[in-house]
């Protein structure tokens, strides 16, 4: 690894420590999924209101917290303006998953919501327009794999060269590959369901929801990751460098 790949690390989260929070995370949801289904699925069977769906809620609300708290602290232009456009991302994302507050505050959906979407809900993503639903996820999901997954392992086996080696602020490093491993792990039942290879199907829960819920831990790592990264490069005075 290069002295300067190894001086961005500094002040990064502990990666052995997220694989084992990542890791019984997962097994409990799905030891919970096979016992306790009715748990996951809410009060009243609601899932929008069980705990995957809230704690989606509450992972994008504690990223996008402290994304802005990166914007306020960065002092490099460029830096500033990607955390604004991650927390406007991050917003989006928490706004959609609580249909901009229906869940919670019970209004009936009217106008074109009514009309357009797919479950009768106040938000862009169940609307027949795959770019609003389908399209961005997938595109999310690529570059989480490129950035989190590709991105570290190319740099650990390529001297320090990765795909996204500059600026310093831009990729994530080897903390944020846990979440993402686990979510792709969590959707691949739903995947191999979809190629119909099987006498029998693999979905016994609402796996995507448990994949979404580690896609959003995903935002949580990085930010907290660069957080500390930043503090760390502003301590030794190289935060422009």
């Amino acid at each position: 690894m290069s002295q300067s790949t190894a001086a961005g690390r500094q002040g990064d989260l502990s990666v052995a420590t997220l694989w084992i929070i990542c890791i019984i995370s997962y097994l409990a949801i799905m030891v919970t999924a096979a016992f306790a289904q009715d748990f996951l699925q809410g009060p009243g069977r609601n899932w929008e209101l069980g705990p995957l769906e809230t704690g989606q809620n509450i992972l994008l609300l504690i990223a996008l917290i402290i994304v802005i708290q990166v914007a306020i602290r960065a002092e490099e232009k460029l830096l500033r303006w990607w955390m604004i456009f991650v927390a406007l991302g991050t917003f989006f994302l928490l706004g959609e998953e609580a249909s901009w507050g229906q869940h919670y505050f019970n209004w009936e959906t009217g106008g074109w919501f009514a009309r357009v979407n797919d479950q009768g809900e106040t938000n862009f993503h169940n609307t027949p327009d795959g770019w609003l639903d389908q399209k961005p996820r997938a595109i999310l999901q690529l570059g989480m794999i490129l950035g989190a997954i590709v991105h570290p392992l190319l740099q650990k086996f390529r001297n320090g060269r990765g795909l996204f080696d500059n600026p310093w602020w831009l990729a994530p490093t080897f903390a944020s590959m846990p979440p993402v491993v686990i979510s792709l792990l969590a959707g691949l039942p739903k995947a191999i369901d979809k190629l119909a290879i099987l006498p029998f199907q693999l979905q016994f829960t609402r796996v995507s929801e448990i994949e979404e819920l580690f896609m959003y831990a995903f935002f949580v790592v990085y930010a907290l990751s660069l957080r500390g990264r930043l503090a760390y490069r502003k301590a030794q005075g190289t935060v422009s460098s």
